[in-house]
C-alpha cells in the first residue's frame, strides 16, 4: 500500500465546528473529536499588526496544519471531527472566514492543505 502526497485531497474532508459559547464548548468531546484552542494576543499591538507567536496562537489554519501533521506522525489520535475553541477570540467571523474557500486569502502549502482536508461545518 503507497501512502498518499503529502498534500493530497481526502475522500472526504473533516467537519470544523467553531464554538464562540463557554457553555456550548461542553457538549462535544468523545475519542473521535479533536479540539483545537485559539488563544487571545499574548500581549498588545498597533492596530493592524501582530508579531508571529501571537499570530499563530490565534490562527485556525496554523493550528489546523498542526493537528494534521501531528496526525501523520501519529502524535494524537485519530478523529472524524474538530472542535475550535474560539471562546477567548474578539474576532469570531475571521476564524470562520478562514475555513470557507475564497473567503481570505491562501498563504502558501499550509492553507491550500487545510482548505482541502477540513471544511467549516457550524459555529456556535
Amino acid at each position: 500500500m503507497t501512502s498518499p502526497a503529502p498534500y493530497a485531497r481526502r475522500e472526504r474532508s473533516v467537519p470544523v465546528t467553531v464554538v464562540t459559547d463557554k457553555a456550548v464548548l461542553g457538549r462535544f468531546g468523545g475519542r473521535d473529536t479533536a479540539v483545537v484552542k485559539l488563544d487571545a494576543p499574548l500581549h498588545a499591538h498597533a492596530p493592524g499588526t501582530e508579531c508571529v507567536a501571537c499570530e499563530s496562537r490565534g490562527n485556525v489554519r496554523v493550528l489546523l496544519f498542526e493537528l494534521q501533521e501531528k496526525l501523520g506522525r501519529g502524535m494524537v489520535e485519530p478523529f472524524v471531527r474538530v472542535v475550535v475553541d474560539a471562546t477567548e477570540v474578539a474576532d469570531t467571523a475571521a476564524v470562520a472566514d478562514a475555513l470557507v474557500p475564497g473567503k481570505l486569502p491562501a498563504f502558501g502549502l499550509r492553507d491550500h492543505a487545510v482548505a482541502r482536508n477540513f471544511h467549516l461545518a457550524e459555529v456556535l
